[in-house]
């Protein structure tokens, strides 16, 4: 059986080609109900019927993660988890190093912004302390919900506005730290760069904040509208994990699995 960590683009597209070209059992993951809830709306549409798989919708410890392995008989890992979530990473390599499962990564490829109007930082508080000195502006945050407490701060000598998924508890949280109606722009993604830059055009954002995400999911087109548009790109830099085995192309990760 074949383990997919999901909760992107990329690991519904890699499901995608696993069902058509392998006769696999799989199991794909997911740390949000939410994540979930797609990934099954996509099996119930395309299963055929010959393999078994399932979804799973929570967060799993690293013992979790050994007895999931042990009960599925999984023997091969593909981790094509979010490229900022580190922590089920460097948890799932250090159950692989235990286990001696194979383990491969999927990367999205990194993305050439291509443009002057481009800032990047090493870490969101470093965004901060860069958007203290900024005052008066519109200022537009991509970075969901999971980093609105973060990024309260930046609303305080600028208008903030945040743009999260239309989900209750996404935008619970966003009301309950004092985010205005105004303020919050509920999509979900990704979002083509007309759509991308006519919402720039209406909030007249001149920053934008996102982050190294890669070329997939609707980054590319975020860049180019906002290059268009004249907006500053705020970018936090993608941490490094040492991943051993990684694949930037479906195709070649495909080559695993023949």
């Amino acid at each position: 059986m074949i383990w997919i960590i999901g909760g992107t683009k990329d690991s519904r597209d890699i499901l995608e080609r696993l069902i058509k070209e392998t006769d696999k059992d799989i199991i794909v993951s997911t740390a949000t109900g939410y994540g979930g809830k797609l990934l099954e709306e996509y099996t119930e549409n395309n299963g055929n019927g010959k393999r078994e798989i399932k979804v799973i919708s929570e967060r799993l410890n690293e013992e979790q993660m050994k007895d999931l392995i042990k009960e599925n008989n999984i023997t091969e890992i593909v981790d094509a988890s979010h490229p900022y979530a580190i922590n089920v990473s460097n948890s799932v390599i250090k159950v692989k190093n235990e286990t001696g499962i194979k383990y491969i990564r999927f990367e999205r490829k990194m993305l050439d912004y291509g443009n002057d109007k481009v800032e990047k930082f090493d870490s969101l508080e470093e965004v901060n302390n860069y958007v203290k000195g900024i005052n008066g502006k519109n200022i537009l945050s991509t970075l969901g919900s999971n980093n609105l407490g973060d990024i309260k701060e930046m609303g305080e000598n600028n208008n903030l506005y945040v743009r999260i998924l239309p989900t209750t508890d996404s935008i619970k949280k966003a009301e309950d730290l004092g985010y205005l109606p105004s303020r919050i722009i509920a999509v979900q993604g990704p979002i083509d760069k007309v759509l991308n830059k006519a919402m720039l055009e209406s909030y007249k954002i001149d920053y934008l904040i996102t982050k190294e995400s890669g070329a997939t999911g609707g980054e590319q087109e975020k860049v180019e509208a906002c290059r268009e548009n004249g907006t500053t790109v705020l970018v936090v830099k993608r941490p490094f994990v040492d991943y051993g085995t990684v694949y930037n192309e479906i195709d070649d990760l495909m080559k695993e699995f023949r």
